[in-house]
């Protein structure tokens, strides 16, 4: 679970730096990545030895179940976690473009991480959890994202 899990955060890094890398404008950028991670995956035709949609509905699902153990010390000593971590460094770094005094970029990159996918999970198997649920549309999660970040950076 572990090896898929941080493959599936070292695409998505690299999905992020690729679709993000002509984009000057920091708020436009940050956008870009809210809409990456709050929506669904389509399978990558250059990793034909993976198919990506199912992996991200394997994280959605199962995700948190990777570092939510008794041994997550000593597996993040082995750098289990490190795509992760190299994940939210980025998406911090972007965050920060958009406001370089903002004080908790880490934590609200690891959030909007956590939010995005905990909240398509909530939308289809717990519905009370979310705002989400009757229309079922990852659309509203990504402005429900937006507004939750800008809210939050632009004070």
């Amino acid at each position: 679970m572990v090896y898929i899990i941080s493959w599936y955060w070292g695409w998505l890094e690299f999905q992020i730096g690729y679709q993000t890398k002509n984009v000057a404008n920091p708020t436009s950028k940050l956008k870009k990545v809210i809409t990456i991670l709050a929506s669904t995956v389509e399978d990558d035709i250059t990793t034909g030895h993976v198919d990506e949609s199912i992996l991200h509905q394997i994280l959605i699902s199962e995700g948190s179940k990777a570092y939510l153990t008794k041994q997550v010390s000593q597996d993040n000593k082995q750098e289990y976690f490190k795509p992760y971590k190299d994940l939210c460094n980025t998406v911090g770094d972007i965050i920060l473009e958009c406001n370089a005094k903002y004080k908790y970029p880490h934590s609200l990159a690891s959030t909007i991480i956590e939010v995005a996918h905990l909240q398509n999970f909530f939308m289809h198997h717990l519905p009370s959890l979310t705002d989400f649920s009757k229309s079922k549309n990852e659309d509203q999660i990504i402005v429900f994202l937006n507004d939750l970040v800008f809210s939050s950076i632009e004070k």
